[in-house]
């Protein structure tokens, strides 16, 4: 089983998205006009991808999100 964490990041321009989507991301909504998108990441890879996103000028602020996504964890 992958286990999962959620994600929600911050940006200051909509142009970010497509970097952010680049990384191991898994998007699944995204507010242009609030400036903000969640999604997924696997939880071992978690740490990397938000060091990554701090770093990146145009993210404002990322935030490990507080809801448990059992749900979306799949056995393969």
């Amino acid at each position: 089983m992958i286990k999962r964490k959620g994600i929600i990041i911050y940006f200051k321009h909509k142009k970010v998205v497509k970097k952010i989507k680049d990384l191991d991301i898994n998007i699944t909504y995204v507010n242009e006009a609030a400036r903000y998108l969640t999604g997924y990441v696997n939880e071992d890879s978690f740490a990397k991808v938000e060091k990554i996103l701090r770093n990146n000028r145009l993210v404002k602020k990322v935030e490990a999100s507080m809801q448990e996504i059992e749900v979306l964890n799949i056995a393969v």
